[in-house]
């Protein structure tokens, strides 16, 4: 029965009725496959299931089935279609006139329709869809390491509420796409994760949000006495420390309680159900691609030891990621992966003992480096790990699994091939080449935050007074894409995603360059309404007009917090309009937090006239600036300019690596 439901939607070619069902087919067919051994028929499903033909209904659609034969004409090819009497009108004909001069100075966009989003459109067989798999996997960037993130069968959770599907508990799948190896072994390899406290772990991360909004939801006018000030503070440290305790708000003499959960808790039971294979989320070393790398002599002891003891290509390709990684291992660790790879005692033992070797090598090298060198240069070591991830997982902080690599999102398979395809020829070394001269910024339209409209407004003003503002009103639909998003940066700071000033299927229509950043409060979180339907999110219509990247959070915020972040990614990834002023990590925080008043902080050169300590240089006036707006995301994870959790996990990139050459040239060496 469940082969012939399989081939129903599958029918012609195209997912037919794809939703909770059709996805809750493919996902116990991925389980079903797994659990017999067939590793790769369970990857095509779980690729099939994480794109959802509904999400073709976000793409501008240049054809259809009535009119496929239409085509569009040159301006060239239409006036040698004119009649002699069309021509002999043409010079007195002013509409046409300028119906021509608009086609010649706007030309249409170049749409890929060759090549579908759905790259399964025509496949059914598993074995071919892998095949398909492994091509695109080869033609993405090599530096490139990708993750997917599945959350295995649950039947009871198909017709709940999306609250109830996120406290569910199911295995999670991690499958790896694309690594350091895979020109040579292209198969695609999954794991399976579950444990007797999965249940636990999916309860935490779904109750995170609720109980932050507990925490700050209310009238806070009315929260007159220090008392009360001062046990608001508590309660949000209690949610960010690895207690869980009860939460009493003083508010009109009301006790209410509710118990709280941990987030730096929630975060460590995530990297305990994911033991030994944290590691695999960490990127390519850039070491790799330099010369004098030490991966062939790396390699080859690996190989010699799989060919020794006829280890098959997975576990050739796990050791090996674990052997790359070993200097980050436990014991505990080694000894888990070389249980899982193999039964035979002594191979194990030699498995061990290899990775060991490998771990002291690792770490003489690294005893060489240059420790001089400052924290954000160290980030820049690992190229990006791009993360496909499931929607029932997307609420997840995957991003904290390790703090120091630089990562992306995509929401499925063929969702990241298309947007990398249409971008391929400007990537370099695993990231696209962007250049940051110019953008808009959209503050507080609903003039209701009033504090934040000034923070942002002084920010903008003295780091790039150059750009289109539109502050405290609401833009209308053409400035929307006239004014807002043609720049090559848009920056919204709100409420929410500011998909209540325009309707995202405007956004879907068009071609958007730019980068966008969404903060505001749950901007990039998926929600849905009702029972369970496939999710919606601001980043999903961006995405559609192929944005190359959008950043935004998954949880929501603190306005003074989120407006610190804020200044501070966009600070350090974008160049300031003068390179003669003062440097945004040398600023007065407090005074600029409760006034708008920028000056320099104790620290600063500019504050101590008698400091000896020189002015950040670089090719640009600033080595606070960084080219990876990953890693600018990753410095925010460290807690690199704010220290709580809750303040800094929600926010995540969606789409492309994306660099601004602006800033600093792409180029390792």
């Amino acid at each position: 029965m469940l082969q012939e439901h399989f081939d129903y939607i599958n029918k012609d070619g195209v997912s037919t009725n794809i939703g909770p069902n059709a996805r809750e087919i493919l996902l116990q067919l991925a389980e079903k496959e797994f659990n017999r051994g067939n590793l790769e028929h369970s990857i095509f499903h779980q690729i099939r299931l994480l794109y959802q033909s509904a999400q073709e209904r976000y793409r501008p659609r240049l054809f259809t089935e009535d009119n496929s034969k239409s085509k569009t004409i040159s301006v060239d090819e239409l006036l040698a279609q004119m009649n002699a009497d069309e021509k002999a009108d043409l010079p007195n004909n002013a509409l046409i006139q300028y119906a021509l001069k608009t086609f010649k100075e706007n030309p249409k966009e170049e749409v890929n329709s060759s090549d579908p989003c759905d790259i399964f459109r025509d496949i059914s067989d598993p074995s071919e869809g892998v095949k398909r798999i492994q091509d695109i996997c080869k033609q993405m960037p090599e530096e490139w390491t990708v993750l997917q993130l599945c959350k295995g069968f649950n039947t009871l959770s198909t017709y709940s509420k999306y609250s109830k599907i996120h406290e569910s508990d199911a295995a999670i799948y991690v499958t790896i796409l694309r690594h350091i190896r895979t020109c040579d072994y292209p198969k695609p390899i999954c794991l399976r994760f579950s444990s007797v406290d999965q249940k636990e772990l999916f309860n935490k991360f779904a109750c995170i949000v609720d109980r932050f909004k507990q925490c700050v939801e209310g009238d806070h006018k009315k929260w007159s006495t220090a008392e009360d000030k001062q046990h608001y503070w508590k309660l949000l440290d209690e949610l960010n420390n690895f207690i869980a305790v009860s939460r009493v708000v003083i508010y009109k003499k009301t006790l209410i309680t509710s118990a709280l959960r941990s987030l730096q808790l929630a975060v460590a039971d995530l990297k305990s159900f994911l033991f030994p294979w944290s590691f695999l989320f960490t990127g390519i070393p850039h070491t790799v691609f330099t010369a004098g790398s030490y991966m062939h002599e790396l390699w080859r002891k690996i190989d010699t030891f799989c060919d020794q003891y006829q280890w098959n290509d997975q576990s050739r390709v796990l050791l090996s990621l674990a052997a790359l990684n070993a200097h980050s291992l436990t014991n505990m660790q080694i000894e888990d992966v070389c249980t899982f790879l193999t039964d035979h005692s002594k191979q194990r033992a030699m498995a061990f003992d290899l990775l060991e070797q490998i771990r002291e090598q690792q770490e003489l090298k690294t005893a060489v480096i240059d420790l001089t060198k400052n924290d954000d240069d160290k980030a820049h070591r690992y190229f990006p790990c791009v993360l496909i991830v499931d929607e029932r997982l997307d609420h997840f902080y995957w991003e904290e699994i390790n703090i120091c690599q630089e990562f992306t999102r995509a929401s499925s398979f063929q969702s990241l091939w298309r947007l990398y395809y249409l971008y391929r020829k400007n990537m370099k070394h695993g990231y696209l080449k962007v250049s940051i001269t110019d953008g808009a910024c959209l503050i507080n339209p609903d003039k209701n935050l009033s504090k934040m409209e000034l923070r942002m407004s002084t920010f903008f003003d003295y780091w790039l007074p150059h750009w289109k503002k539109i502050v405290a009103r609401k833009p209308t639909n053409d400035e929307f894409f006239k004014d807002l998003l043609t720049r090559s940066c848009y920056v919204y700071t709100g409420h929410g995603s500011g998909l209540q000033y325009i309707n995202g299927r405007n956004i879907a229509k068009h071609v958007l360059r730019s980068i966008v950043f969404l903060f505001g409060c749950d901007s990039c979180r998926l929600h849905t309404n009702g029972l369970y339907s496939e999710l919606i999110g601001a980043h999903l219509y961006y995405q559609a007009a192929m944005c190359p990247a959008i950043i935004g959070t998954i949880m929501p915020g603190l306005d003074a917090n989120m407006d610190r972040v804020a200044t501070e990614i966009l600070s350090r990834w974008i160049a300031p309009n003068s390179a003669n002023i003062l440097p945004w990590n040398e600023v007065e925080m407090t005074s600029w937090i409760k006034k708008g008043v920028i000056k320099p902080a104790t620290h600063s050169p500019k504050c101590n006239k008698n400091s000896q300590s020189p002015l950040p240089s670089s090719s640009t006036g600033y080595n606070y600036n960084v080219g990876s707006l990953c890693a600018v995301l990753a410095h925010v994870h460290k807690r690199g300019g704010e220290s709580k959790l809750y303040n800094t996990v929600p926010y995540v990139c969606r789409g492309l690596p994306v660099w601004n050459c602006h800033v600093e040239p792409l180029t390792f060496n």
